[in-house]
């Protein structure tokens, strides 16, 4: 399988991760009203659209005391896309 061919695959990994994130952060912002939850929710809402590179960042940064499971996806999704980026130096 061509590694081109896997690109949208793993953008669309990337947007359900991005996704249950915001879920999270709603439940969070909903149950305790705090405005940290509701900042990081606007701007996952709004890179999500602008800029889509910046919406996992905010997404890992979001889960990263909250939830273990969640955080180590979404560093593994970050190994996979910085393994990629060397690999097709070497590839090429």
């Amino acid at each position: 399988m061509q590694s081109y061919m896997l690109l949208p695959l793993y953008l669309l990994v990337l947007l359900v991760y991005v996704i249950i994130s915001l879920i999270d952060m709603w439940k969070s912002y909903t149950a305790t009203s705090n405005s940290s939850d509701f900042l990081f929710f606007i701007l996952t809402l709004v890179a999500l659209f602008a800029g889509f590179l910046l919406a996992p960042v905010l997404s890992l940064l979001f889960q990263w005391k909250r939830n273990r499971l969640k955080r180590n996806i979404g560093l593994v999704l970050f190994l996979i896309l910085i393994i990629a980026y060397i690999a097709r130096f070497f590839i090429s």
